[in-house]
């Protein structure tokens, strides 16, 4: 039997909130490079993160987030640069929820190999489409 002090306690207390992103509400979102830099990550990794705090407008505030820039090599972005955020965390970065989407307004990255496999993560295109689509075929 619950007493009168437990019930109290319950309400005081009230339930767990549940954790409210910025992207609630949408699958990506446009943002605005504030600043670029890179960073350590926690023990026991070790290397060179790069990573860009990014503003963008929800209804009419403006918030800052911290995202992730992915893949390898240099990266075009500065100040100013227009980016498309999406969800993810960077496990070893306190603080990184979001991630930047590549080839999407001012970032543009170049890849060091000829990707095959996860084409569609990093958007790079079939070599095998652009082959055909360049044939041209007669009929007659």
């Amino acid at each position: 039997m619950i007493t009168l002090n437990q019930i109290k306690d319950r309400k005081a207390r009230g339930s767990k909130k549940k954790r409210k992103t910025l992207l609630t509400g949408y699958p990506q979102k446009k943002g605005f490079c504030v600043k670029v830099y890179v960073t350590k990550p926690k023990k026991p990794n070790s290397a060179i993160r790069k990573v860009a705090k990014v503003t963008i407008r929800l209804k009419n505030k403006r918030k800052n987030l911290i995202a992730y820039i992915p893949g390898f090599g240099p990266h075009n972005l500065q100040p100013l640069s227009t980016v498309l955020i999406k969800g993810g965390r960077c496990q070893d970065l306190p603080g990184v929820k979001y991630r930047l989407v590549r080839k999407h307004y001012d970032f543009q990255i170049a890849e060091r190999f000829p990707r095959k496999n996860r084409r569609s993560k990093f958007s790079v295109k079939n070599e095998k489409l652009k082959a055909k689509k360049g044939t041209a075929v007669r009929i007659g």
